[in-house]
Parts: C-alpha cells; structure tokens; sequence
C-alpha cells in the first residue's frame, strides 16, 4: 500500500484519499479530540487549499502538507474558546515591577482571584473529604484490575478473569500502595459531581483511568530520569531494574485501555487517546530539546507532559455527565489552564522545595538540561544563561552558576505569577458553573495547586 501511495501508481486512490482529506478537519485544539468529521459552520476552514502539482498528487506530499498546516494552527495554548488575544505572550514578557532596583521583597505580585473569601480558611482536606469514598473505591479497583483482569462486560468493579503475574502484580501495584496526592481523579470526580446530582459508574471508571495512565507516566518517568526516589521510597526502576519498570508502566496503560473501553463512549475513549498520545509526545519533545531558549517550547511542552491529561479528563467527565457543548468547553478550559498551572509550580518547586517536603530529589532539571520557567525568566536578565542552556548544564560548574542566577533574578517570582494567572483563568472558567459545594471546593483546590509546597 506504501508503495502503491508513492509512486501515485492509482489516481483514483489518490483523489478519493484528498477528498476525504478535504472533508475532514483538525480541531483547533488537539486536546479537543484529535480528527472529527466537519460540522456546518458560518466559520470558514482554518486550513488553506491544498497545492495539487498535478492531477496525480504525490500522496506522501499532501498528507505531509495538511500536518503541517495542522501543526502551526494547533498550538495548544490556544484561545478559542475566549477573545484573548496574545494574552499569553502578555503574561510571558509581563515586567514585573520593583519599588527599587534590587529590592526583590516589593515584588508587585498578581493578586490570587478569591471569590469565595475562603484563602487561609478552608483547608485542602476539606477536599479530599468529600470524594474520600470514591477515592478508595477507586483505589481497590485499580488493585483489582491490576491483579485480576477486567472483563468487557464488567461494572464499575472489575470481574476476575485470570490471575496476573505476582511479580508484575506487585511491582503495578508499588506507588498505588503509597497512596499520593491523587489530584487528578479528584478534579474529576469533583467536577462530575459539580455537573451532575450523583456521580456516575463511567466517571468512576474515568477517574481510575486517568489515575492509571498518570501513575504509569511516573513510573516511566522515573527510568527515563534515572531517578532514585518517588513518593518518600525508592523509585520503582531502582528496586527492580528498568526493564521490569519499563514493562510494568506498559502494563499499567494496558490495563487502563482496557477500563477505558468498558466506558464505551466514543468521545471519551477519543478525549483520552489523545491525552495519552500527547503526553508521550510532551516526552519526546523534551529528550529531543536541543536547548532552545523558547517559552513558546516551554509551555507546549508543559501542556503535551501535564495539561492534556488534566485537559482532556475534565472535558471526558463533563461528556459523561451529559453536560451540552458550553459546560463541555467551560470544563475543557479549566482543566486547560490549571494543569498549566500545576505543572509551572512543580517546575518551581524543583528550584524552591525540599526532597523531604516534596518527597523526591528537587534541583533535578538543570542536572538533566532541562530548562523550565525559572532560568527561562532568569535569561532575561542574564542572558549568559542561554550559552549554559543552549549547552544543556552539560559543563563542570553549569547547574551551580545557572541557580545562583536564578536566585539573584526575578525569576522565582515571575514564575509564580505566571502559574497564578493560569490559576485565575482556571477559577474564571468555574464561575460560569452553576454554584454548588463540589464547584466551590474546586475553587479551594486550584488555590491549593499554586500555593503548595510539594
């Protein structure tokens, strides 16, 4: 068939395959679900004609061509949904003002949105109160899965189909065990519960997918960053070996396709494809960095490693709620803006946090030449940090000299505004939501991701 395509031996192949081209689009927002049929709009098609060299295209052209145009139109800090033109780079070259040159103690900081009034009042254990069963009953699910199967016809509990490897079993279940922060299945069955009087058997599941690719990311993670710890133990590569974690990650989103599919909802089994495909990209474009001094790679990356997942869950609970198209891309927004959110602030923690506190080793990402928002802003006033980012810290003295830049620059505190902006959006979003307990603890959590310390 590959051959067939390009030496363009079939014209009839080749027309029928660009005019389903041209019947289909790219949704401006990948984490929109990937490829759908076009639907009548009074909006003309984002992507220009494609350039035919012939009446025989060469195939391998067109379709090389229509991604590319995809490409540029699907930077994924997009503004879509909201007339906010160029608010980004705003946010990015925002010059944060001092009262005197070197006094960082009089920072103009952007003020945290508080609707509630409830800052320094409700604790972030108020929230986790009220999804406490779900939680666990997530928890023993996953347990279940990873240890006996599921079946395509089984409920929200897996039904027992054959026993797993006892090795593999235990080493799946190793970071379940512990317990962690769980904060991604909590904004899900949150918000379920936000859009919907009771929480529904497929949000559930949904929720247990999402912790299962998550937590299988970790594990990947981990090998790929050589990695000792995680969650106050020893990483799960340094107590078995990378090929045993390498399959057991594997095994993990195999497990979780597998709830996925029990679903059985086409644009949630999209939503989170796409996630998934997204976040081994965000990897992949990070092993790949060639040390560019860019935001505009910075935040794509942050988006593809965290905000997708985060993205496409809050948009998949809200289909499963049976919310219409506005509370659908309400939910796709927030979610959006505080996975960005989220992970600027786990990139400050790595500059500002301690191992004990964070419970894994900080200061990592300039060991492995990963430059994230802290030294990006640092560069600003010191641009002879881009030679060191450019070499990726690779240098004896290189990761010393770029913290000691960064804690004499703005860029601790430029950072934190960024996250706290995303953060604001994120509550801006949950206020076109209906009032209820479960939005307003959302509201207590997106305050809580930005003002954590692990």
């Amino acid at each position: 068939m590959s051959r067939l395509i390009i030496n363009n031996s079939n014209g009839r192949l080749c027309n029928a395959i660009v005019k389903n081209l041209v019947q289909t689009k790219y949704t401006q927002n990948r984490n929109y679900c990937s490829l759908q049929k076009k639907q009548p709009s009074s909006q003309p098609s984002q992507l220009p004609p494609l350039p035919l060299k012939s009446s025989k295209p060469n195939m391998m052209e067109i379709v090389t061509h229509f991604f590319d145009k995809v490409k540029k139109k699907s930077f994924i800090i997009d503004n879509h949904l909201n007339d906010q033109s160029g608010l980004e780079q705003q946010l990015l070259n925002r010059d944060i003002k001092y009262n005197t040159e070197n006094d960082k103690d009089n920072i103009q900081q952007i003020k945290l949105l508080d609707p509630l009034n409830n800052l320094g009042i409700r604790k972030g254990n108020e929230i986790f109160k009220v999804v406490e069963n779900d939680l666990t009953n997530m928890t023993n699910s996953i347990m279940k899965t990873i240890t006996d199967g599921v079946s395509a016809n089984s409920t929200y509990s897996p039904a027992p189909l054959k026993k797993t490897h006892p090795i593999l079993s235990s080493i799946s279940s190793y970071y379940f065990e512990l317990k962690g922060k769980r904060i991604r299945p909590t904004i899900v069955l949150l918000l379920a519960k936000a859009l919907s009087p009771t929480v529904h058997g497929s949000q559930l599941k949904l929720a247990e997918v999402v912790e299962m690719i998550h937590t299988a990311s970790l594990v990947h993670d981990d090998v790929i960053d050589e990695a000792s710890t995680r969650r106050d133990v020893v990483s799960i590569n340094h107590s078995y070996t990378n090929k045993l974690a390498i399959l057991c990650g594997d095994y993990l989103l195999a497990r979780a396709s597998v709830v996925l599919s029990t679903i059985r909802n086409p644009d949630v089994t999209e939503c989170m494809s796409t996630a998934l495909a997204e976040l081994v990209e965000g990897e992949f474009m990070q092993a790949k960095s060639n040390g560019a001094v860019s935001f505009d790679n910075y935040l794509q990356k942050t988006y593809l490693k965290t905000g997708s997942l985060i993205t496409n869950s809050c948009r998949s609970a809200a289909i499963l709620s049976g919310a219409d198209s506005n509370i659908i891309n309400i939910s796709t927004e927030f979610g959006k803006n505080l996975g960005l959110a989220f992970q600027i602030i786990d990139d400050l923690l790595d500059y500002t946090g301690s191992a004990e506190e964070c419970g894994k080793a900080t200061s990592v990402d300039l060991t492995l030449g990963l430059a994230t928002a802290p030294v990006l802003y640092a560069t600003q006033e010191f641009p002879q940090l881009e030679k060191l980012i450019k070499r990726k810290f690779s240098e004896i003295g290189d990761v010393e000299e770029a913290k000691r830049l960064v804690a004499l620059s703005k860029g601790i505190e430029k950072t934190r505004n960024l996250a706290i902006e995303y953060c604001n959006r994120a509550i801006q979003s949950l206020l076109k939501l209906p009032q209820s307990e479960s939005r307003d603890l959302l509201i207590t959590l997106s305050h809580t991701v930005v003002t954590r310390t692990k």
